[in-house]
């Protein structure tokens, strides 16, 4: 019934009639409990009295509101309204007396009351017209100011019911907001866990939630189909669609990245600003997340080398977009080519070289070892040595973990570029730094969004095995530590970033098909299909010969430095001359077991050269 009764919006005269009868009602109820002193007694007293009423609340503007959205500002209005009309009446009658002041008193009191109480109940019916198992039933998390003004914006919502709050605040856990329960997330379960299973979604409201309390808040929901959300801060509610449309679900990153990453931002500015910056790679994942963080230190221009024509034209399109001093120059060339790379150097007095261009799939470097000796090494070579003889500043060089104890192509490839990079360390002015970090997460071809697109498609999702592990770290990390590595490090080092734990890739897979609102093996099934050519069960951050040591980031270790001999150079040079002249893979791959005799292929034909 009450889905047919508050369907629409009903116009002004419905709410001019029901207020003409609270008013009468206030008036009999005014005779009936003080019949002895009146001042409204004959019909035209009333009449007047309405009148005065009506046309008061008509000019606070008391007739604009929706009846059932009624708000304190609209009970706020009715009371000026109401007020008004009372001194306008008081005065027609001349009112002089403490009883008529008394009357008056008590005709405004019962008058606002029946005003408001029916407004209250009309909004209350309205709120349940819509039946309680169709609305998805909901936490914030978050009980200060952004999360109230969400659990506003939902109140008004068809599919939504806002159930309640969380949060860690102790001087808030305990309370109420707008007669909804403030939980600590851990206590509010313990007392009452069948509430999980009324839980449809969380959305959190806020940003200052701890890597720790994302985790814990994904653990205790994981297992109950419970979908969680994030809403931009209060500033953004207001653009484009508002908040409902502005949920963004709750991705694997955020359970995996860490908690705000402090770098030296004066360090950082002194490098960066007004320099002119090489970034080599500069339209892949890393290269072109270097680029958007460089723009917060106002380089003056930043030349962007890439082979890729798609992706460099995809990031020369959303960098146009951007409000940037910053001057940008895209060149599609190749860094194997050093007619390319010597160009690039003669046109542009460059400061800093980010060389982060490279072949990096393992199944695909592992059958063109040619291709990637030549990306990876000597597209490293060319870009190096035309950076000392143009006496750049800085030469940041982006490695990765695949080059420790390398099982496959690629991480051995790398590993000969580090030992190429590592021996011209010493023997000149530019400054050299190595950074080496594991997987990151989203980058392309990287296992997330391999498994969202299996998610997508209902699966199965493809593991290679139950025990492999890897390191990660999101883009926007890694690449805040790789220009953090650039302004504060020292000459010659490797920067060893700190990856967390390593991640068991089956419970990244499940982690993820929970966050999707579904059970893996029921909803989604796993298949293990077993290791890739090249791929090893877990990666490592140190080679044989390396220890850490801290350096002034908490996240950034140095490698302590390995000696690199001139005879290791000679061989890097040989190897590349021998894949410039295209001689076969199996003698390509035994010169690169030579040169890193730590080299173990496995799950691959090259372990016959063994």
């Amino acid at each position: 019934m009450f889905q047919k009764i508050f369907k629409k919006h009903y116009s002004k005269k419905y709410a001019f009639v029901m207020d003409t009868i609270c008013l009468v009602i206030a008036m009999e109820l005014l005779l009936f409990l003080n019949g002895s002193i009146l001042i409204i007694r004959s019909l035209q007293d009333k009449l007047i009295f309405l009148s005065f009423s009506l046309l008061c609340i008509l000019i606070f503007r008391g007739y604009s509101m929706f009846l059932r959205f009624t708000t304190f500002i609209d009970i706020s209005k009715l009371s000026l309204g109401l007020l008004m009309s009372i001194v306008c009446y008081s005065v027609y009658i001349g009112a002089d007396t403490k009883a008529h002041y008394n009357y008056l008193l008590l005709l405004f009191y019962f008058s606002l009351s029946l005003l408001v109480f029916y407004r209250l109940i009309i909004k209350i019916l309205y709120s349940r017209t819509t039946k309680d198992d169709m609305l998805l039933n909901t936490l914030l998390y978050g009980a200060g100011t952004n999360g109230l003004r969400v659990k506003r914006a939902l109140d008004d919502s068809n599919s939504i019911k806002v159930v309640g709050f969380l949060d860690d605040d102790k001087s808030k856990t305990g309370r109420t907001i707008e007669g909804l329960p403030v939980q600590n997330l851990n206590n509010y379960f313990q007392k009452t866990s069948s509430n999980i299973t009324r839980i449809n979604q969380i959305i959190i409201t806020t940003n200052n939630l701890t890597q720790k309390n994302k985790n814990t808040l994904f653990n205790i929901f994981k297992n109950k189909k419970v979908k969680i959300f994030k809403v931009p801060s209060i500033d953004n509610l207001a653009v484009n669609k508002g908040a409902i449309n502005n949920l963004t679900p709750f991705k694997i990153e955020d359970l995996l990245k860490r908690d705000q990453i402090k770098i030296d931002l004066q360090k950082n500015k002194k490098l960066y600003f007004k320099k002119t910056i090489l970034v080599t790679g500069a339209a892949g994942s890393i290269g072109s997340e270097i680029v958007r963080q460089l723009l917060n230190f106002s380089p003056k221009e930043i030349i962007l080398f890439d082979n890729n024509e798609n992706s460099l034209f995809n990031i020369k399109k959303e960098l146009e977009y951007k409000k940037s001093k910053t001057n940008f120059h895209y060149l599609l060339k190749s860094v194997t080519d050093l007619n390319s790379v010597d160009f690039c150097f003669s046109n542009f007095e460059i400061d800093v070289v980010f060389h982060a261009a490279a072949y990096k799939h393992v199944y695909m470097t592992e059958n063109m070892p040619q291709a990637t000796i030549l990306n990876n090494i000597l597209g490293t070579k060319h870009v190096i040595d035309t950076s000392i003889k143009k006496k750049v500043s800085t030469f940041v060089f982006v490695s990765t973990d695949k080059a420790v104890n390398p099982t496959n192509i690629m991480g051995a490839t790398k590993r000969i570029a580090e030992m190429y990079v590592s021996a011209l360390s010493s023997k000149n002015k530019t400054k050299i730094i190595t950074t080496r970090f594991g997987n990151v997460l989203g980058s392309n071809g990287s296992v997330v969004p391999i498994f969202q697109s299996q998610i997508a498609r209902g699966g199965p999702v493809t593991v290679t095995h139950p025990e492999v592990t890897r390191f990660f770290m999101t883009i926007t990390e890694a690449c805040q530590l790789v220009l953090e590595a650039g302004a504060t490090g020292n000459h010659g080092e490797i920067y060893v970033f700190d990856m967390g734990g390593p991640v068991k890739i089956i419970d990244l897979a499940i982690n993820m098909i929970r966050l999707s609102g579904l059970i893996e093996n029921e909803d989604i099934d796993i298949k293990f299909t077993g290791l890739n050519e090249g791929e090893k069960l877990y990666e490592e951050l140190l080679t044989n010969h390396e220890n850490l040591k801290k350096s002034h980031n908490k996240l950034i270790f140095i490698a302590e430095k390995e000696k690199i001999y001139s005879s290791t150079k000679t061989m890097i040079l040989k190897l590349i001359e021998d894949a410039s002249n295209s001689k076969s893979t199996d003698s390509l791959v035994s010169s690169i077991m030579n040169i890193v005799p730590e080299f173990q292929s496995t799950n691959s034909n090259y372990k016959k050269l063994i």
